[in-house]
């Protein structure tokens, strides 16, 4: 039989518990001026009173506000984002680029021969027949995907001599293409072969009502089998990093949201960030600094009308040729000395600073 222990073991320490705080709304208190007492009248005093114990409440604009709460925040999506310039191309991936755009024209319709040929056994090619083909258009406002697939059956009854009734069916099938999104052959293969499966799904399978349903994926699953080799995997959605040619970002730290354009619609000094309203920077490509005036073109500035008032009637032909024989001679003797004008109000300002005014 066991015995119990002598002394009984200490009681589990109570858990605290935690005290909701008081839903009650601060009030200001009573002041202790009675109507009898003439501060109790005095509106100066009563208004001190309510601005000593009122509760306060820090004034701050709602950016600033939102700025220290992400200052005080400790996850980490509250640190400013730093834009960072995109990197260079190199000589080897320019040549390569301009080598796909050389022979991609040929290289979809050999493609696409290749997928009628092992997947459906040209069948989309016979039923295109008497419209030319599957025609591929290569579209520069096509932005919003990389590839779209266009197909249209034209059927005619014709009535015989017999009575009978002969019916033709023609197939209008194409392929846009979107040239600001496919730019590299791998690319270039996946949608040729994802188009391919929407035209199989509609011209083949007589599936017209969904597009990436069970059918549009068993001829995927063909595709990616047959030329998964040369990287070909066919999914129902494009998802492909579009290489675009202008990037604008904006220059607050808080924001740095980029816009980023096919071509140079955006202008910065028309133009703000639509998220915070901050200035944009072009960051790709860098635009480069505009150089200033050259010393030959500071120096025709400064001596060209004093050189043709002394040359007078002379034709222009022959004052630009004595000009320029003036300023080699000056050059050469190492006598050029030519003063660019201010180029703002900034440099004006310095310039008459060393301007000093002498009274008689």
């Amino acid at each position: 039989m066991l015995e119990r222990p002598a002394t009984p073991p200490p009681a589990s320490p109570s858990k605290s518990r935690l005290v909701s705080p008081s839903k009650k709304k601060q009030r200001i208190p009573t002041p202790p001026h009675a109507p009898n007492f003439e501060e109790f009248w005095n509106v100066h005093a009563v208004n001190t009173w309510n601005d000593e114990y009122s509760p306060q409440k820090p004034l701050m604009s709602p950016k600033k506000n939102r700025k220290a709460l992400q200052e005080d925040s400790d996850s980490p999506s509250s640190s400013p984002k730093k834009s960072q310039s995109p990197a260079k191309k190199t000589r080897a991936e320019m040549d390569a680029k301009k080598d796909f755009e050389n022979r991609k024209h040929n290289l979809v319709e050999d493609f696409f021969a290749e997928l009628d040929d092992k997947i459906t056994e040209n069948k989309i090619g016979d039923l295109a027949a008497l419209t030319g083909g599957v025609k591929f258009v290569w579209s520069k406002t096509l932005n919003s995907t990389a590839g779209r697939a266009n197909w249209k059956r034209e059927t005619t009854k014709h009535r015989n001599l017999d009575g009978s009734i002969t019916t033709t069916q023609k197939h209008h099938a194409s392929i846009e293409l979107a040239e600001k999104v496919i730019d590299d052959e791998e690319r270039l293969l996946n949608v040729v072969a994802h188009e391919f499966c929407h035209l199989a799904n509609f011209m083949v399978s007589g599936i017209k009502d969904q597009p990436h349903g069970h059918q549009f994926k068993v001829w995927g699953k063909k595709c990616s089998d047959a030329f998964g080799h040369r990287g070909v995997e066919v999914t129902t959605k494009h998802s492909y990093h579009i290489d675009y040619k202008y990037i604008w970002t904006c220059t607050n730290d808080m924001c740095s949201h980029e816009f980023k354009r096919h071509s140079k619609s955006i202008d910065p000094a028309r133009h703000s960030c639509g998220v915070c309203r901050g200035k944009l920077a072009q960051t790709k490509p860098v635009p480069r600094k505009q150089a200033g005036p050259t010393s030959y073109a500071a120096f025709v500035k400064a001596n060209f009308a004093t050189l043709k008032q002394e040359m007078a009637g002379a034709p222009h032909k022959e004052v630009m040729a004595a000009l320029g024989q003036k300023y080699r001679d000056q050059k050469a003797k190492g006598e050029l000395s030519v003063a660019t004008p201010p180029a703002g109000v900034e440099d004006m300002a310095k310039a008459l600073e060393v301007v000093t005014l002498d009274s008689e």
